[in-house]
């Protein structure tokens, strides 16, 4: 069995790996610096605070990679990081598509981000402003930004996940609440004596002896995607090509049919300094998904979070009858349309605070 704390090493890489990428992106931004200065736009506040009256000026632009350490400390701050539902290494490996920063001076002070799957749905990640210039509108005026180059894409929905404390926010800008994704925190060990045989009811139709359960890293992405496609909205073959890269700190298992081939589920488990994260965890039954948490807990050991869609209550049951604990009630919030899925085959959602599921 591989203990959790060995696996410090696989987070070093990742933010090697990471500063790797940054160097050539760094020098993209010196080359695209002159591009970004035509879409800066220029704001002017008047602040009241310890009783003085105070001449704020900002620039909102697209943020360069080469300021990612600055971010990296504002969101210390942030509460998404504080509560682990974000790692920042993973952040950074999987960024959104679009950055904008709310600066002055050279100083960060709010951020925004837009992921865009395709014509259809875009996702507004993490706003955020510093803790020092809040209630100042500074964080109205950065979202309204965002929102407007959204809609320039003309996209049909947009989608956003937040604490039960953001939802007025979020609210005042005429989204609608969707789902509930429900935090939860345990030992994966938990799952190392179960016997899944117990729930092949589910299953009637699936022989256990005809169930293998393969490693991700050697599996066909090609018909991962397609069966990932069932539960997601949107094809995201990309998504499993990026995980390929960073196999040093994310493993999976696929369980499949040892005769046909054909995926029953999948999970992945993402390594931080401090935790196991789990997801995506699909699966078509209750008993797929103990054969593969019963794998995880083979090879693994330490605490795992996840989250999973509140309306799977048979995979709530089953996590809290292992002693997980809730941690965290997560919202999505959308404008436009909303997608269809079936909530029953979700076990725990991607690990990627910009994600739809």
């Amino acid at each position: 069995m591989v203990t959790f704390p060995s696996l410090s090493k696989a987070t070093e890489h990742v933010m090697f790996s990471s500063l790797t990428v940054l160097s050539h992106e760094c020098q993209q931004d010196v080359e695209n610096e002159n591009n970004y200065n035509g879409i800066t736009d220029h704001f002017s506040f008047w602040l009241y605070r310890d009783s003085k009256i105070e001449t704020l000026n900002v620039v909102v632009r697209p943020m360069f990679w080469k300021e990612i350490f600055d971010l990296k400390l504002i969101f210390l701050e942030c509460s998404y990081f504080k509560r682990a539902i974000i790692d920042f290494s993973i952040y950074y490996s999987f960024k959104p598509k679009h950055h904008y920063i709310m600066a002055s001076k050279q100083n960060i002070l709010a951020h925004a981000s837009i992921t865009r799957w395709n014509e259809q749905y875009a996702l507004l990640g993490v706003v955020f402003v510093r803790k020092d210039y809040r209630k100042f509108g500074l964080g109205e005026l950065l979202t309204n930004y965002v929102l407007e180059m959204i809609e320039q894409k003309c996209v049909r929905s947009i989608h956003a996940n937040c604490l039960t404390e953001h939802l007025p926010f979020y609210i005042r800008y005429g989204f609608k609440a969707s789902f509930s994704i429900v935090g939860l925190s345990g030992k994966l060990n938990e799952f190392l004596h179960m016997d899944p045989f117990k729930y092949q009811t589910s299953a009637p139709q699936i022989d256990q002896e005809q169930i293998i359960i393969e490693l991700f890293e050697t599996s066909d992405i090609l018909d991962l995607a397609s069966y990932d496609r069932n539960m997601y909205p949107t094809y995201r073959i990309n998504y499993f090509e990026q995980l390929r890269e960073h196999t040093i700190s994310i493993a999976g298992y696929v369980a499949k049919s040892a005769k046909t081939g054909t995926i029953y589920g999948y999970v992945i488990l993402n390594f931080s300094q401090d935790y196991i994260k789990c997801g995506p965890l699909y699966c078509d039954n209750d008993y797929i998904a103990m054969l593969l948490l019963k794998q995880c807990a083979i090879d693994y050991d330490g605490i795992m979070l996840l989250c999973i869609p509140e309306d799977n209550r048979t995979a709530l049951k089953c996590f809290e009858s292992k002693s997980f604990k809730r941690t965290d009630i997560l919202h999505r919030v959308y404008t436009g349309n909303m997608f269809e899925t079936n909530f029953q085959k979700i076990w725990a959602i991607t690990d990627d605070w910009f994600c739809l599921l």
